[in-house]
């Protein structure tokens, strides 16, 4: 029983010891790292303008929303972050586009006849996505 006890209170020991050490190092990294970065922005003041990023934009200029329209054509059109990849769904049809250097990003599809619904997602060469939605009825012309 007693080398039980002695056993594990050397192994209590060695995993306190282990977990300390490794948040010793991780904090000694993070101050490092926060080093690094603040000689950095003191070293290459011009570098701070390209250190802050933006968060990614989408702005639909058409549809608007709720639109009534009698034609089975419809352009969706906005602008997004430049050379940033714009997903539409229209009913859960899938178009993939690029916007432009300037951000702005067109295209036709087809409506359904009745309630369409029109998801945009634009997403930027980070990862950062946003997503609008827009509901467009088309009721053709008797």
């Amino acid at each position: 029983m007693r080398k039980e006890i002695l056993l594990a209170v050397f192994v209590g020991i060695t995993l306190g010891l282990m977990i300390t050490f490794g948040i010793y190092q991780n904090s000694e990294n993070a101050k490092s790292g926060q080093n690094n970065t603040t000689d950095q922005l003191i070293n290459h003041p011009s570098s701070t303008q390209s250190a802050v990023t933006q968060d990614p934009q989408l702005v639909i200029n058409r549809p608007e929303e709720d639109l009534l329209t009698n034609e089975e054509e419809l352009i969706i059109s906005g602008s997004s972050t430049p050379d940033s990849f714009v997903v539409i769904f229209v009913n859960n049809v899938e178009n993939i586009i690029n916007t432009d250097q300037s951000g702005n990003f067109s295209l036709k599809v087809k409506l359904n006849k009745g309630g369409n619904l029109i998801e945009i997602n634009s997403i930027d060469e980070d990862g950062k996505q946003i997503n609008k939605q827009r509901t467009v009825i088309y009721e053709p012309e008797n």
